[in-house]
């Protein structure tokens, strides 16, 4: 399983989640990168965070 998140230069950890509240998971990391590239291009996020990622158990 994979999950995307958004770290900052503090280390400060963005993780997306739904509106249920529940984080989004990926079954595949090919799923995960496509969800990132969504994100990326959308370009909602100020440009200190680096959009990741990252595996998961």
């Amino acid at each position: 399983m994979f999950k995307v998140i958004a770290v900052d230069s503090n280390q400060v950890k963005l993780e997306f989640v739904g509106k249920d509240g529940e984080v989004f998971t990926f079954d595949t990391y090919e799923a995960a990168e496509s969800f990132m590239r969504e994100v990326k291009a959308k370009d909602t996020l100020p440009e200190r965070y680096r959009v990741l990622v990252k595996k998961i158990d």
